[in-house]
């Protein structure tokens, strides 16, 4: 892993399930519920949300990557989102891309790792996907997916 970010690549790719699980969360998802689609405001509200743990954004994909503990995939049960964990792999950013890079848009940590194993709590991620989801169905005009 240190040797893909000791070269000038900007990710290293990290199998998932043993130092953590990834639940993938569409942009639309995010930015509905923290209201607002600049992505500094984001990062600060994903910050404040996930009390400062990691989260890596993907703006060419499209995609926000909230950490949490290894072996969460199995007992996911958010249709919002997917939690990817064993026999997946993830682009993880060199730790020092920090800031969306307009030229390059590729990943960057929207929510730095700031120590090994501080990861996002699964309930409040799951919280997270499931408000989020609802915003989304009364957004579309869905009917009957939230309480």
């Amino acid at each position: 892993m240190h040797r893909e970010w000791d070269s000038e690549a900007r990710l290293a790719l990290i199998p998932l399930g043993r130092l953590f699980d990834a639940v993938r969360i569409a942009e639309r998802l995010v930015h509905s519920v923290a209201g607002v689609s600049d992505p500094t405001a984001v990062n600060a509200w994903l910050g404040w949300s996930f009390n400062g743990r990691p989260v890596i954004h993907d703006p060419a994909g499209r995609r926000y990557y909230a950490l949490v503990p290894p072996g969460t995939a199995p007992d996911w049960r958010a249709p919002a989102a997917a939690c990817l964990g064993d026999g997946t792999y993830l682009g993880v950013p060199r730790t020092d891309l920090t800031e969306l890079d307009e030229h390059a848009s590729g990943s960057y940590w929207a929510v730095p790792m700031t120590r090994p194993g501080w990861l996002c709590s699964t309930s409040e991620v799951l919280t997270f996907v499931m408000v989020a989801g609802c915003l989304i169905d009364e957004d579309d005009s869905e009917a009957g997916s939230c309480p």
